[in-house]
C-alpha cells in the first residue's frame, strides 16, 4: 500500500511540477512582451498625440452605451463624467435597464428629459422592451439619450443602446464607471494607426478609484484605497491589466475585453448579434465570438488594449461582495468555454484554437481546480507520511517569493509609466498589499471561483448577483 501511495504521489507531484513551471513561464512571457507593447505604444503616442486627434475631422464617430441599474448612489455624477469627455463626434446613450430605485427620477430631474417619438428607430437585435425615450431640453446636453427599458440584464441593456446607436464605433461602460475626459481620443488611436488588419475589439486598463475624490463626475485625486481588501485588488487590477494583457496584446492572443470599458466597431456587434444574454460572462463571449466570426469570414483583425488607464470604477468593499463577483465570473467563464468548445485544438482556427483558447481552458479555468486539488492531496499524502516538509516548505517559499516579484514588478512598471501612486507611502502601501495577498486575498479568490463552478456543475441557478455599492466619496466643484 505504502508503495502504490509512494508511486502515486511522484507522478501526481510532476505533474503539479510541470503545471506551476508551465504557469511561471506565461508569466515570465507576459512581463517581457507588456514590456515591449508599452514601450511601443509610448512611441506611437509621440507621433499621434491626443491634440492631432481633437483637430482631425476624418476621425470615427463614437457613442457610448452605459447600461445601469439601481444606480441612484452614482447616477448623476457619473452621467457628468461621460458627458465631460473630449472628443468631436460622440454621442451618450444611458440605458435604464428597469431599476427599482429613483435613478430614472434623478435622470429626468437634473439633465430636464423629455420623452420623444423613437417609434422609427430600427431594432436589428432583440431586446426587452423600450418604454421610452428621452432627450434633454438643455443644450449642453444635446448628445444625451435616456433610455428606460423593461429589465433585461446588463447586456440586453447594451444590445439596446447598441441599436439606437448611430456612430461607426460604440464604446461599452458601466455607468458607474468614471472615465477619463481624453479617454475616447485615445481609445480610437488604434484605429487610427491600423491598416492591413481591422480592430475588431479595443480595451483599455480599469482602474480603482475606492475612496478616491471625485468632483463634478471627474477623478480629482486618486488616492490608495483604506481598507486592504479593496488595495489588494488595485494590484491585482493592476498586474491583470498591465501585464497579462499587454502581453496577451503583443501577439494578437486577447481574448478577453472588460465589458465595462470596450470599444467595437458598430457593424461587426450587429453582425454577430450583439452581446450574448445568456450568459454572465458576456464580455469575454463577445470577444471570442468576434474572433471566430472574422475566423470565418477570413479577414485578417486584431484585438488590442490600450495600457492606460482610462476608465475607473468601485471594485467590492467587503468579502462578501468579492466573493459573489468572483462566483460571478467563474459561472461566466464556464459558459463561455462550454459555449465555444469547439475551439480546443482545433488547427481550423489557427492559434486561437491551438493556444489562446487552450490556455484559458487549462491556466484560467483549471487554476483554482489544480490549486483545490492541490490542498487535497497534500493533506492526503501528509497524513501517510510521505511528503518531505522541509522541501515541501521551501517550494513554497521559492513560489511566495516569485509571485511578489511578479507583483512587483507590475507596480513599479505602472508607476514608471504612468503618474499614479507616486508617493513613497502609496507604494509601500501596494507593495504590503501584494505582498499579503496569497495569504489574506487568494484564499478568498480561490473560494469565489470555486462556489462558481460548484454552481455550475451541480446545476444550480444563480444570476448575475446583487453587488451593492458604497457609491464614490463625492465632492461639488469649486466652481
Amino acid at each position: 500500500m505504502t508503495e502504490f501511495l509512494q508511486s502515486i504521489y511522484v507522478k501526481i507531484s510532476w505533474i503539479f511540477f510541470v503545471y506551476g513551471a508551465l504557469l511561471l513561464t506565461v508569466y515570465f512571457l507576459g512581463v517581457i512582451l507588456s514590456a515591449r507593447a508599452v514601450k511601443r505604444n509610448k512611441r506611437r503616442a509621440r507621433f499621434l498625440e491626443v491634440k492631432d486627434i481633437v483637430s482631425a475631422t476624418d476621425i470615427p464617430s463614437v457613442t457610448l452605451v452605459a447600461p445601469a441599474f439601481n444606480e441612484g448612489l452614482t447616477i448623476v455624477e457619473n452621467v457628468k463624467s461621460l458627458l465631460s469627455i473630449q472628443y468631436p463626434f460622440y454621442e451618450l446613450i444611458v440605458v435604464n435597464d428597469g431599476s427599482k430605485d429613483n435613478s430614472m427620477q434623478l435622470l429626468i430631474e437634473e439633465y430636464k428629459l423629455k420623452p420623444i417619438d423613437s417609434t422609427f428607430i430600427v431594432q436589428p437585435i432583440p431586446t426587452a422592451m423600450v418604454r421610452a425615450v428621452y432627450k434633454s431640453t438643455e443644450a449642453q446636453y444635446k448628445h444625451l439619450t435616456i433610455i428606460d427599458k423593461n429589465n433585461g440584464g446588463r447586456s440586453d441593456a447594451i444590445n439596446c443602446g447598441i441599436n439606437f446607436a448611430t456612430t461607426e464605433l460604440v464604446l461599452c461602460t458601466d455607468a458607474d464607471c468614471i472615465i477619463e475626459q481624453d479617454a475616447i481620443l485615445k481609445m480610437v488611436r488604434p484605429y487610427l494607426e491600423e491598416g492591413d488588419k481591422e480592430i475588431i475589439a479595443c480595451g483599455g486598463a480599469i482602474g480603482v478609484a475606492n475612496d478616491s475624490d471625485i468632483r463634478e463626475g471627474i477623478l480629482k485625486k486618486l488616492r490608495v484605497p483604506k481598507d486592504l481588501l479593496t488595495t489588494t485588488q488595485v494590484v491585482e487590477y493592476i498586474r491583470a491589466f498591465l501585464i497579462g494583457r499587454m502581453g496577451w496584446g503583443e501577439v494578437n492572443g486577447l481574448m478577453l475585453v472588460s465589458g465595462a470599458f470596450g470599444m467595437y466597431p458598430r457593424s461587426r456587434l450587429l453582425e454577430v448579434g450583439g452581446f450574448n444574454t445568456k450568459t454572465v460572462g458576456e464580455d469575454l463571449e463577445l470577444c471570442i465570438r468576434l474572433r471566430v466570426h472574422m475566423e470565418k469570414l477570413k479577414k485578417a483583425y486584431k484585438v488590442v488594449y490600450v495600457p492606460e488607464t482610462l476608465c475607473w470604477t468601485e471594485v467590492p468593499h467587503s468579502y462578501n461582495i468579492f466573493v459573489k463577483q468572483r462566483d460571478r465570473w467563474a459561472r461566466g467563464l464556464w459558459e463561455t468555454l462550454k459555449l465555444h468548445r469547439y475551439l480546443f485544438m482545433n488547427p481550423r482556427f489557427g492559434k486561437m484554437g491551438m493556444i489562446f483558447f487552450p490556455y484559458w481552458c487549462f491556466f484560467e479555468f483549471g487554476a483554482p481546480i489544480i490549486e483545490f486539488l492541490g490542498i487535497v492531496f497534500m493533506l492526503i499524502f501528509g497524513y501517510y507520511g510521505l511528503i518531505d516538509w522541509p522541501s515541501a516548505i521551501l517550494l513554497f517559499t521559492a513560489v511566495y517569493l516569485l509571485g511578489c516579484i511578479f507583483s512587483s514588478v507590475a507596480v513599479f512598471f505602472y508607476i514608471l509609466n504612468f503618474r499614479h501612486y507616486s508617493s513613497a507611502k502609496e507604494i509601500a502601501e501596494l507593495l504590503l498589499a501584494a505582498y499579503l495577498e496569497p495569504f489574506l486575498f487568494h484564499p478568498v479568490l480561490v473560494f469565489g471561483q470555486l462556489k462558481g463552478l460548484y454552481k455550475k456543475l451541480f446545476g444550480i441557478k444563480s444570476g448575475w448577483g446583487n453587488m451593492t455599492r458604497k457609491g464614490f466619496s463625492t465632492k461639488p466643484s469649486a466652481t
